[in-house]
């Protein structure tokens, strides 16, 4: 390995000019806590008390890259803007996902700030 010792970590910046640390073998999850741990609650949700959970059903969306079983996470607190992703409510029929265009009779129920889409089919469960 070029002399490099294959439990040896070394600085990827000596090659690609990167300050990204690039371990061999495998990494102990305990030796390095320079940074926050990430948290998908911080990083997804900026309003919790109007932020909602909803999973797709159907696959008429797949033209805004939304498919059937995605997650889709919805807050309330934002005002639409042109373009947005939204949530509304179709009288007397279901929600209805669209984009945001300024007209009347929209009953805008909220922002789509993130889809989540799973590459596993299914929920995942514990075998034991």
């Amino acid at each position: 390995m070029d002399g490099l010792d294959a439990a040896h970590a070394y600085s990827a910046s000596d090659y690609t000019g990167t300050s990204v640390a690039v371990h061999t073998g495998f990494p102990n999850p305990a030796a390095e806590r320079t940074g926050a741990p990430l948290s998908l609650d911080r990083l997804l949700v900026k309003h919790p008390s109007s932020t909602y959970f909803f999973r797709i059903r159907g696959h008429n969306w797949h033209h805004y890259s939304v498919f059937d079983g995605d997650l889709a996470i919805i807050d309330r607190a934002l005002d639409p803007q042109d373009g947005d992703l939204v949530v509304w409510w179709q009288e007397g029929e279901e929600f209805v996902l669209a984009p945001f265009v300024r007209t009347a009779g929209q009953d805008i129920w909220g922002v789509i700030t993130t889809i989540i889409h799973s590459y596993k089919e299914g929920p995942i469960h514990d075998e034991h």
